[in-house]
Formats: structure tokens, C-alpha cells, sequence
């Protein structure tokens, strides 16, 4: 049996006018584009976990620069009953490389334009932190 909330950590990384993001591979938002992160291991601190899911899915190393916001995931099957409860703590992060590699359980990642976020599939979480950092438009 599986305990929720799940904790996990992710870092909105800007390069000028892109943004790094990854396409998922996995459940959550399988298919979708989505700032990199991923689960907190026991133990592990949530700054800690949040750049080494950077760098395990993008090969990016990024410096945190400061708290973005706490968001969560929380799907229900049609019975009501909990499918899934994630809380993820999502940081702002600074590029200290821009080479990128997909890896881990990412299907494709690479800096995205402002005038591509738009066009891309991205999941709640992302499209809510791109919104409120001004980068998307309040329709999508």
C-alpha cells in the first residue's frame, strides 16, 4: 500500500527567454512537458533532491536561487477514492551549464522559446508556475 503525499522537488531554470523542461516519461503527466524533478528519497534533503533531478534528467547543473512555491497534485479515481497525492516544492535555479542530455525516465528535453510554451502539452504544475512567472499566457 502506498503512503501519500509523496514529497517531490523541482527548479524552473531560465536562460534568457527559455526554459529547460523535459517531456515525461512516466505516470504522472506521462507525455507531457514539465519543469525536471522528481521524488525526495528518504533522507534526503529537498534542495539536494531538486539539483540532482535536474541533473539526472537534463545532465544541467544548476545553483537554487531561491523558493518558487509548494504545489499540489491530487487525482481521485471516479469512486472518490485517492488515485495519487504528490506535494512538490518547486525551486528557481540558475544554469552553471546549458549543454543538455535527456536521461533518466525523461522521453525529450531542451531549452524552450517563450513563444513555443504555448504549443507544448505541459502538465498542471508547470503551466501554473509558467503562468505565475509571467512566461505563459492566463488561458492555458
Amino acid at each position: 500500500m502506498r503512503t501519500f503525499p509523496r514529497l517531490g522537488a523541482s527548479v524552473l531554470v531560465r536562460r534568457g527567454e527559455r526554459v529547460l523542461l523535459v517531456r515525461r516519461g512516466t505516470e504522472p503527466g506521462r507525455g507531457r512537458w514539465a519543469l525536471p524533478g522528481g521524488l525526495v528519497e528518504p533522507g534526503e534533503e529537498v534542495e539536494r533532491a531538486a539539483v540532482r533531478e535536474v541533473r539526472e534528467e537534463t545532465g544541467v547543473r544548476v545553483r537554487l536561487q531561491g523558493l518558487l512555491g509548494v504545489y499540489d497534485l491530487i487525482k481521485r479515481d471516479n469512486k472518490g477514492r485517492l488515485k495519487y497525492h504528490y506535494v512538490t516544492v518547486c525551486f528557481r535555479g540558475e544554469p552553471l551549464s546549458t549543454r543538455v542530455r535527456r536521461g533518466g525516465e525523461v522521453l525529450e528535453a531542451g531549452w524552450v522559446g517563450r513563444e513555443e510554451l504555448g504549443k507544448r502539452e505541459l502538465s498542471r504544475i508547470t503551466a501554473k508556475v509558467l503562468r505565475e512567472e509571467g512566461m505563459l499566457g492566463r488561458g492555458r
